[in-house]
């Protein structure tokens, strides 16, 4: 049989090469610390790292993304802080300014001066922003600032935003990263209270103003209630209805004595004592009955307000009846019920019996005005305000908190998972010190088999 010369030499030289592309393949791995390096180390584990590759990336990115909210919903806790102190300090002003012993309430517009200001940072912290996101705009992308004050010196305010909390896909829910203007500032609430900028320019307006005004001292509808009161609405609430819902306590309305005992209608009347248009004392009792609504209420007030100087308005909003004198320089004014005779029959009747409290513990409004009235009606709206802003801040640390834990699940998968992924890719350095090794020591010798091959002439062969 005979042997070519090339053939042992091809073989030789392919020899070679293999060891050759070995030792380069081993020298790369151990100078990396990666044993897959391009896609033909390890075909079925370069899958597998790459799909793990996908997964530690979005892990990371939603771990990355609830570490960027939490700093968001810290910031916006922080916002809502400042915002209870300045409600704490608006309170403190409110009891500064209906403390009696202040002179001729000349203290008062110097106080009003402080609340006016707290107005303005009230005003800023509404419109705090984040980035370039407006904290308490709501869900859309707004542009501009979510609340635009009404007049100079501000009368009210304008929200061109909306009441859903902004959320962001993190972990694969939409998880809530803020608050609304509502739940924050009180800012179109469902329960007739006034928001932030409402109770901030009242306070101020009666410390500068002080104008005589008597109101309900918390709103009149009962909860899930909402009552009807001004001329627009469709069904305004008749005072009947009033009575049969007076919220914490149940009224029960004097009976006419012209009807039968037990009979359905009824009349109650009030005495409005204050000073007529050119400054003289004056007073007028109005009798209402059972079908009259608050519209009607108001109609009877205000067509007699040239002779008692007394004022009705009402608020859908915060859902208050207020008296305000509209004599000259505003001067004080009573409200109290007048007695109706009952014990049924055709007058005269032989009993009489006092209604007091009907009318005004329907509408929730005392009888006399005084600033002190009115600052602790203030006062109480303060302090509603506030427990709305500290049950916000109680929802946002509920959200930190939710987000701090998400954050901790997905960085432990990513941990788990970038184990895994080091198990394909890192490696054995012992393994492949050893291999290289001997991958050496053969491509040596291979070195050496080749270089008597090419010394080898035919004479060596026959």
């Amino acid at each position: 049989m005979r042997i070519a010369t090339s053939t042992i030499y091809n073989n030789q030289i392919s020899s070679v090469d293999n060891l050759s592309a070995q030792y380069q393949t081993v020298g790369q791995q151990l100078s990396t610390g990666k044993s897959l390096n391009v896609p033909s180390d390890d075909p079925s584990q370069v899958a597998q790292d790459l799909t793990l590759t996908t997964t530690i990336a979005a892990e990371n990115s939603d771990a990355s993304n609830a570490t960027a909210a939490q700093n968001k919903l810290t910031f916006t806790d922080s916002t809502l802080s400042s915002l209870t102190s300045l409600l704490q300090t608006a309170r403190s002003l409110a009891v500064s300014g209906a403390n009696d012993i202040i002179p001729n309430g000349s203290q008062r517009p110097l106080i009003g001066k402080q609340v006016a200001g707290l107005v303005t940072q009230a005003l800023a912290l509404a419109n705090s922003q984040y980035g370039s996101s407006y904290l308490f705009a709501g869900s859309g992308s707004a542009t501009t600032p979510p609340i635009t004050a009404i007049g100079d010196p501000p009368s009210g305010v304008t929200f061109t935003g909306n009441n859903n909390a902004p959320t962001e896909l993190i972990n694969g829910q939409q998880v809530a990263v803020g608050t609304t203007m509502q739940e924050a500032f009180n800012q179109g609430s469902t329960n007739g209270t006034p928001s932030v900028f409402q109770l901030l320019t009242t306070l101020r307006d009666k410390m500068n103003k002080e104008p005589a005004s008597i109101q309900s001292q918390q709103a009149i509808n009962v909860t899930g209630q909402v009552i009807q009161g001004s001329a627009a609405d469709a069904a305004p609430t008749t005072l009947a209805a009033l009575a049969a819902a007076g919220g914490p306590t149940d009224i029960t309305l004097q009976g006419d004595n012209s009807a039968p005992s037990g009979a359905a209608t009824f009349n109650v009347s009030i005495s409005i004592s204050g000073t007529n248009a050119i400054g003289g004392s004056s007073s007028q009792t109005f009798t209402f009955n059972s079908t009259d609504t608050i519209p009607t209420v108001l109609a009877q007030i205000n067509a007699a307000s040239a002779n008692t100087g007394v004022q009705a308005s009402w608020n859908d909003a915060s859902q208050r009846l207020q008296l305000t004198s509209v004599a000259p320089n505003s001067p004080p004014f009573s409200v109290y019920d007048v007695p109706t005779p009952t014990g049924g029959g055709v007058p005269p009747a032989t009993t009489t019996a006092t209604n007091a409290g009907n009318f005004l513990e329907v509408f929730k409004i005392p009888n006399q005005v005084s600033v002190t009235t009115n600052l602790s009606t203030q006062i109480g709206d303060i302090d509603n305000v506030i427990n709305q802003v500290l049950s916000a801040r109680a929802n946002i640390g509920q959200q930190i908190q939710n987000l701090a834990g998400t954050t901790a699940q997905v960085q432990a998968l990513a941990n788990d998972n970038t184990t895994t992924k080091s198990s394909y890719e890192d490696t054995n350095v012992a393994q492949a010190t050893s291999q290289f090794t001997l991958t050496q020591t053969a491509l040596q010798a291979a070195y050496a088999v080749t270089s008597r091959l090419e010394g080898k002439t035919l004479i060596d062969y026959l």
